[in-house]
């Protein structure tokens, strides 16, 4: 009931594991002593410990115990994600922030992965699919990672070992409860679809939940249903406005009004300030939203702000009964005009300011739209394996910066670009003399390429008096 000492007792009960004293045994439910630690108990503990990863674990712990510290909620959490030599994968140590954490890095780095083996926590279970060429342990699983959680417990991370193919998620035989929702990648796209008959009653907050849920799950899994997401969405909306505030037949309800009033609320808080929101309306049983210069039906809506409403939607609806959890949201800079990208993490700080937020993305405008984050990037070791890394990101740098210095693009110019500017350094002579490179300026700048022109210089500098 103690967190503080439950992670005391959890935190030295990985120490023994991970120096062997201790190993799963039961398909990783359960743990036993090894040779090893048998020896210890007969001879009792070493005079001094020493290991070469024990300075960086001890330092990990000491983060992951400030960080705990700075959450102003006792709802549980996942505080860390390992993965050893799984999959792509070769390192991966990612403490999570209690606010939000960006994982970034190019296509196939395992961002959406990550995500994945966090999913069974907020009911979300995609196929991560493992091929072992052959049995590679006398036991029936590997343990190939770990989760800790805020509350202090841990589980590892379990895998089948044999041979073949293996479709399942990840075993997190001591999974944790912790509430939170699951965004993926897939933003729908929804047709018009008037409604056919008016809701004769507001549904409860969890059912509407569900409902939009299910249409997401059904999408994401190749099927269709009779209804859009969005269409789900304006049959709430439009229920919570009739039902709101009641009159001489009919009963207001304050759940309909919190939905009613409360979205709006987040909405001139989350959509971006351009736009100008002001409120919904309803006509002729279509959701209208009205702005300082325009009125126009929900589905009128552009693709980037359709795709804010669906996001902000599901947060909303799940922080009904707690304002505290999680969020797992898959690349949200999709659909979305750069300025756009540039926004959302901000307005999903400001519209849901007591949600941890955990996102993959590949867009330099959301790793550098906000200070007070943690930023992983996934890049390929020497071997080709993928290994995580916590960078300081410079918040203030050009996407160009980031892309290069963040996701390892060795440039930002387009490929046309790239090759004519080889091509022209290729020309100049070994010792270029001042007209030489009076020439290349011109020719640069005919090209509209002249800010490359000191770049140029510089990687000429040897040759250069």
């Amino acid at each position: 009931m103690n967190p503080a000492l439950v992670r005391t007792d959890m935190r030295a009960f990985d120490l023994l594991t991970k120096l062997d004293f201790v190993r799963l045994a039961n398909g990783g439910y359960a743990y036993e002593l090894s040779d090893l630690g048998r020896q210890v108990l007969e001879a009792g503990w070493p005079a001094k410990l020493s290991a070469g990863w024990l300075d960086e674990w001890v330092a990990t712990e000491q983060l992951i115990e400030a960080l705990s510290e700075q959450r102003t909620s006792d709802e549980n959490a996942v505080s860390q994600l390992t993965v050893r030599n799984w999959r792509q994968f070769s390192d991966i140590d990612i403490v999570f922030h209690p606010r939000l954490t960006i994982l970034t890095g190019a296509n196939g780095a395992g961002k959406t992965t990550l995500l994945n083996i966090l999913g069974p926590h907020f009911n979300w279970a995609a196929q991560l699919l493992t091929r072992q060429p052959e049995k590679t342990s006398p036991m029936a699983t590997l343990d190939v990672g770990q989760l800790l959680y805020a509350n202090g417990a841990r589980s590892s991370l379990v895998q089948d070992a044999g041979a073949g193919i293996n479709n399942a998620p990840l075993s997190i035989p001591q999974m944790q409860t912790v509430p939170g929702i699951f965004i993926n990648s897939h933003r729908s796209i929804s047709a018009y679809q008037p409604l056919k008959a008016l809701p004769p009653r507001f549904s409860e907050w969890d059912a509407l939940q569900q409902q939009f849920a299910s249409e997401i799950q059904i999408r994401y899994a190749g099927g269709s249903s009779q209804y859009s997401p969005l269409h789900r969405m304006k049959e709430a909306l439009v229920a919570a406005a009739m039902y709101a505030y009641g009159n001489q037949a009919v009963r207001a309800s304050e759940a309909a009004r919190e939905v009613w009033e409360g979205y709006q609320d987040v909405l001139r808080r989350f959509l971006p300030s351009s736009l100008q929101f002001l409120r919904f309306e309803v006509e002729d049983s279509e959701i209208i939203l009205v702005t300082r210069s325009a009125e126009f039906p929900l589905e009128a809506a552009s693709g980037g702000i359709s795709a804010m409403l669906e996001l902000s939607w599901q947060i909303f609806l799940r922080q009904r009964n707690k304002t505290s959890f999680s969020v797992c949201i898959d690349e949200p800079e999709n659909h979305l005009h750069p300025e756009l990208q540039r926004s959302i993490v901000p307005s999903l700080l400001a519209g849901f300011p007591d949600v941890t937020f955990i996102i993959a993305t590949h867009s330099p405008f959301v790793v550098t739209s906000t200070q007070d984050s943690f930023v992983y990037a996934l890049g390929a070791d020497e071997r080709g394996h993928i290994r995580s890394r916590r960078v300081d990101v410079n918040k203030s740098a050009t996407p160009d910066e980031t892309l290069m210095s963040v996701l390892g693009l060795d440039t930002a110019l387009p490929l046309w670009a790239e090759s004519r500017l080889s091509q022209l350094m290729d020309e100049l002579p070994a010792s270029p003399s001042t007209s030489d490179l009076r020439e290349l300026r011109d020719q640069l700048k005919d090209l509209g390429l002249d800010r490359q022109f000191p770049a140029a210089v510089r990687s000429l500098g040897a040759q250069i008096d």
